[in-house]
């Protein structure tokens, strides 16, 4: 079994992007971005109804917030445009979320298009969301509680970084 990794390259995210656009696959690129953009889980983004996005500034999930900036909101905002509220945000065919395996299924075809190894896959959308928070902000405390993990080495290991705790403040606060 491969474990997954997240996805670290920027170009690999745009070229995963532009081909769910070239395919046409609307409903998916905004599922893929919003999870790498969110941190969000496949399920509870595949539980999301139009009326808890729409218009809207975050997204409440298990008591946590997570923003929606404007470039989703006007992304959501022409997904969305003739559907009712109650309508599941990433609906299949019969009123119902689309298919996790359906999702599997269509990320594996894109990444065995660009040639991706096998650990990436759903799975690494919310360790890219991790990965990339962290070289941006580098805060751990912040993943940690987000994802439950009950240490800063977990959370360093789940996002794939090996970076020695006992070495990065070394020089010292300069009081």
């Amino acid at each position: 079994m491969t474990v997954c990794s997240p996805i670290k390259d920027l170009s690999t995210i745009n070229n995963i992007k532009q081909l769910f656009a070239s395919k046409n696959m609307t409903r998916e690129l905004l599922l893929f971005e919003l999870a790498i953009n969110t941190g969000l889980n496949l399920k509870d983004l595949l539980a999301l109804k139009v009326k808890d996005v729409k218009n809207k500034h975050y997204i409440v999930n298990d008591g946590k917030t997570f923003p929606i900036n404007d470039y989703f909101r006007n992304a959501i905002a022409r997904f969305v445009k003739k559907r009712n509220p109650d309508d599941f945000l990433f609906q299949g065919r019969i009123h119902k979320p689309i298919d996790r395996t359906a999702i599997f299924h269509s990320f594996r075809a894109i990444c065995d298009e660009l040639a991706l190894p096998e650990s990436i896959s759903v799975a690494s959308w919310r360790k890219t969301f991790a990965y990339h928070h962290y070289l941006k902000y580098k805060d751990l405390s912040y993943l940690q509680w987000l994802f439950n993990q009950t240490s800063v080495i977990l959370t360093l290991k789940f996002i794939g970084v090996e970076e020695n705790m006992n070495l990065r403040f070394r020089e010292g606060v300069g009081l």
